[in-house]
């Protein structure tokens, strides 16, 4: 870099400073919908889960991001060296917001990474199947992301 050439060490403050404003959220829309056969909202079914509000509780955002935290902290430094390096932040905190999505959507994998109770036989036979917080997919598909720019 030339001594009056100041452009990268601009675009990387403007970078630093979009990241600085800008928060990235995982879990479930508002406007998601609803279970077609209890026309319940699925976010009503998802918050039931996550704080075990007449259920067990099946926590598929807070507990899984604190279990994995050292994935979500080596995705932050990884992000902040990209955009120290003049990589655009929404670009990185997009990828932050990925794997976020992605370790909250594994716990339907491995059930709330090994935290989940199990559900009882007669569920287990009433739905032909012993997978926990899973009959249609439509909660575990809603999980997303996003990321909000302060303006």
């Amino acid at each position: 870099m030339k001594k009056n050439d100041l452009s990268k060490l601009h675009e990387i403050t403007k970078q630093m400073k979009i990241a600085k404003k800008t928060v990235v959220k995982v879990g479930l829309p508002a406007d998601v919908g609803h279970y077609i056969k209890t026309n319940t909202p699925v976010v009503v079914v998802g918050a039931a889960h996550e704080y075990g509000l007449g259920v067990p509780r099946r926590s598929f955002l807070r507990v899984p991001f604190e279990k994995e935290k050292q994935v979500l902290q080596e995705a932050l430094k990884s992000g902040f060296k990209s955009i120290l390096k003049g990589d655009d932040a929404i670009k990185n905190l997009n990828k932050i917001g990925l794997i976020a999505q992605g370790i909250s959507k594994n716990a339907f994998k491995n059930q709330g990474y090994g935290g989940w109770k199990d559900i009882k036989e007669s569920t287990k036979k009433a739905k032909k199947s012993s997978k926990i917080l899973f009959d249609t997919g439509r909660l575990v598909q809603s999980i997303t992301y996003w990321v909000i720019k302060d303006k």
